[in-house]
């Protein structure tokens, strides 16, 4: 696939990361000695994306002086402003709705992805919205903060932080086709992303691609960054060796 687009939401105050987003948005604090960002423009330009769009709010401006020096190069960049983004990051994705005409990547500026995550999304991607997932038991301790996801025949079937009947959960990446903004209704505009692709697939409109085995980092909290740091050590060991 060519010319493969994507949009990053990165407008959040990241209030749980508080005092450390006090001066610096979430998405430039620094993993592996690099911001948040970084890794995952690298990962989406390593899938084969060459055209994002990121979605900015909580000190927008901070985050686009940085990536005129941060994005890959060889990616084009624009953006897009969520005045509204305490809200909620349906309204952050809701703002992208004019900036791509074409199925897209969605990736979220605070988690860290495998590229082999991306490139599995948007292998034979076509005409429906996909998530990617990663399957996982039930005394998963990442289920205590991450969303869940029923899988059932190759689709996502239910979405959720708190639905008990559950066997995967969510990564964070998405294929979507501007089919998704008109699920972003009026009543699901002022919330999550997850509540707008929660009913994508209670109505059997979201597949599942399955990347269990490949490593991903939701960063909420302190704990969350040092197992980003983790993650990071591990690919750069793994390159080296």
């Amino acid at each position: 696939m060519e010319h493969l687009q994507a949009v990053v939401l990165a407008a959040g105050d990241g209030g749980r990361l508080h005092p450390r987003t006090s001066a610096t948005p979430k998405p430039l604090l620094r993993a592996g000695g690099r911001p948040i960002i970084n890794h995952v423009l690298d990962a989406l330009f390593a899938a084969g994306v060459r055209d994002t769009t990121v979605v900015v709010g909580y000190r927008g401006d901070q985050i686009r002086d940085a990536l005129a020096n941060l994005s890959p190069c060889g990616m084009t960049l624009r953006f897009v402003e969520n005045e509204h983004y305490l809200l909620g990051n349906a309204r952050s994705l809701w703002a992208a709705r004019d900036a791509v005409h074409c199925g897209f990547v969605l990736a979220m500026a605070d988690h860290l992805l495998e590229p082999a995550i991306l490139r599995a999304l948007t292998a034979g991607a076509d005409g429906r919205c996909r998530l990617a997932v990663d399957r996982a038991a039930q005394d998963d301790p990442r289920a205590h903060e991450a969303t869940r996801a029923r899988i059932d025949g190759g689709r996502v079937v239910d979405l959720g932080k708190h639905i008990d009947d559950w066997n995967a959960l969510d990564t964070g990446a998405f294929w979507c086709t501007p089919a998704v903004f008109d699920a972003i209704t009026p009543e699901l505009r002022d919330g999550e992303a997850g509540a707008v692709f929660a009913s994508l697939a209670r109505a059997g409109r979201l597949d599942a691609v399955d990347v269990t085995g490949s490593r991903w980092v939701d960063i909420d909290t302190e704990h969350d960054l040092r197992d980003a740091e983790a993650m990071l050590a591990g690919s750069a060991a793994a390159a080296r060796a």
